[in-house]
């Protein structure tokens, strides 16, 4: 399994004019990933959930799912990684943002 760990990177959203740290948690169930991710404080209502996700050539993760607002309104959402090591990069992509994960490193 691939980027097995926990990771954390920063995101900068400009159309709600904030910047955070972004932790994502990448384990094993069953042979299915576990993905869980942390995302800024100003966004802690919000709630991703992975319909699927698949391995994407030797150091890639691609998933899709919906992203749950706090006023119950759901977004289907892309998201990518690719890991280096102890670094990552990605992005969340939703109909009104296309979100990128920098400077993401391994931090257990």
């Amino acid at each position: 399994m691939i980027g097995i760990g926990k990771w954390q990177g920063n995101v900068n959203i400009q159309i709600l004019r904030f910047s955070g740290d972004v932790f994502i948690t990448i384990g094993d169930n069953n042979g299915a990933y576990a993905v869980d991710i942390k995302l800024p404080p100003q966004l802690e209502k919000v709630k991703l959930r992975f319909d699927t996700i698949e391995e994407v050539g030797d150091n890639g993760l691609k998933g899709k799912g919906k992203l749950l607002t706090p006023a119950g309104r759901e977004l289907g959402f892309e998201a990518a990684v690719t890991f280096d090591g102890d670094e990552m990069s990605g992005y969340l992509k939703i109909a009104i943002a296309n979100i990128k994960i920098k400077n993401g490193h391994r931090i257990a």
